[in-house]
């Protein structure tokens, strides 16, 4: 009798090692836990306000703190129409890294005629940042982006329009 106790003492205790062994031949215990999605929200486009082209153009430029400058023969007008950075709010995990990846260059057209290219600048916080926020807080990120300007031929005034891509990756 004695020996049929420790049998099945034995049994059992196999049985008990073997469930633990099984639970942890699954593939997915070992890869690391999902970190959470990247959520980014448009607080606000990207506008270079007005200027006027005087001979053979330039370039103006949005700073990622929103400032403008302008080049070549580009003037600055301030007549209400208002330049700002384009901002992005980034809803994500507490420690993620996220990077940012800009888009090609992107061409605005005319409502004249006309098209001018425009190059997204860098951001801030610069690419790529760590979230040190706990959600339902936000990070946000400002992108600035410099126009590049022809001649008044080539862009008449008017209101020029189009869509740049940049890319959050969460890492």
């Amino acid at each position: 009798m004695k020996a049929l106790g420790i049998k099945i003492l034995l049994v059992v205790g196999f049985g008990i090692i073997c469930n633990t062994a099984f639970a942890q031949t699954d593939p997915t215990d070992s890869l690391p836990g999902d970190p959470g999605s990247l959520t980014v929200y448009t607080i606000q486009h990207m506008s270079f306000g007005a200027f006027s082209i005087t001979n053979s153009g330039g370039t103006v430029a949005i700073a990622n703190s929103g400032t403008r400058s302008v080049t070549g023969d580009v003037l600055g007008l301030n007549l209400g129409t208002p330049y700002f950075q384009a901002i992005f709010d980034i809803d994500g995990p507490q420690g993620a890294i996220v990077s940012i990846l800009n888009g090609s260059d992107a061409i605005l057209t005319g409502s004249n005629g006309g098209s001018m290219l425009m190059h997204i600048g860098n951001s801030d916080p610069s690419s790529p940042f760590l979230i040190t926020v706990a959600q339902p807080a936000r990070t946000q990120v400002n992108i600035g982006g410099t126009l590049t300007v022809g001649n008044s031929a080539a862009n008449p005034p008017g209101t020029y329009n189009g869509t740049f891509y940049v890319t959050f990756n969460l890492e």
